[in-house]
């Protein structure tokens, strides 16, 4: 009978909040300032060829390109912390939480990749109803109400949390819901006010897209502080069978 061999390998890995918090800051800044020469490309009509690469390549109005792949794994990574805390909090009496907020950041993620809200854009909804500018995109309505909704419950989660913690997601949510929720009302005004293809329009966007990814690091940074804060060592266990 042949003796099979057991190994256990351990691969530390420490993880600093304030490190991964700068680099991702710097990012944001480095994205944010190719997405701004990719605008001005699209608004001078791409003077030479490889402007058009360049803008389809960093714009941050387009999807599946660098800035949208970078939001999609920083929403993942957050969604990741999450499951460990929730691995952590399981007998706490905000395990559940914890856990639809993984979820939700799972979907955030897979949102950001595929856009999946666009679906609740309907145009005929717009003009039937005649509504007001902000309302352009009409994603942002039953978004708002989902926010609410959210806010609501979470309330008692969030006045529980430790003080630090507590003030850094605020700020993170606050940060990334004017970018996405706020900006896009705000862009519904600006493209009827001076067209689509404007600088202030374009200033919109951007601005849109910074306070997105600024909200996310904000996120990831609290995430990263509470777990170090609760002294606890996460052991990632992977097993390798032949069969």
């Amino acid at each position: 009978m042949q003796e099979v061999s057991s190994y256990i390998v351990e691969l530390p890995i420490h993880l600093s909040a304030k490190k991964i918090a700068r680099r991702l800051s710097v990012t944001v800044v480095c994205l944010t300032l190719a997405g701004v020469l990719s605008g001005y490309f699209w608004l001078s009509k791409f003077p030479f060829p490889a402007t058009k690469w360049f803008y389809e390549l960093f714009s941050l109005d387009a999807e599946l390109n660098i800035p949208a792949w970078y939001s999609v794994f920083t929403l993942l990574f957050c969604s990741l912390l999450l499951k460990a805390i929730s691995v952590i909090k399981t007998k706490d009496r905000y395990f559940v939480y914890w856990k639809t907020l993984y979820f939700i950041f799972v979907y955030l993620s897979l949102d950001e990749a595929f856009s999946f809200h666009e679906i609740l854009i309907v145009p005929s909804v717009r003009e039937s109803l005649h509504l007001n500018p902000i309302f352009f995109q009409t994603w942002v309505i039953p978004g708002t109400i989902l926010v609410g909704v959210f806010a609501f419950k979470y309330l008692k989660f969030w006045l529980h949390l430790p003080h630090k913690t507590r003030y850094l997601f605020l700020i993170a949510a606050v940060v990334y819901v004017s970018g996405t929720l706020g900006m896009e009302m705000v862009g519904g005004l600006l493209r009827e006010d001076f067209g689509r293809r404007s600088l202030i329009a374009l200033t919109g966007i951007i601005l849109e897209e910074f306070l997105e990814m600024v909200g996310i690091v904000i996120f990831i940074y609290a995430l990263l502080a509470y777990i170090s804060s609760l002294k606890e060592t996460i052991q990632l266990k992977i097993h390798i069978s032949e069969k």
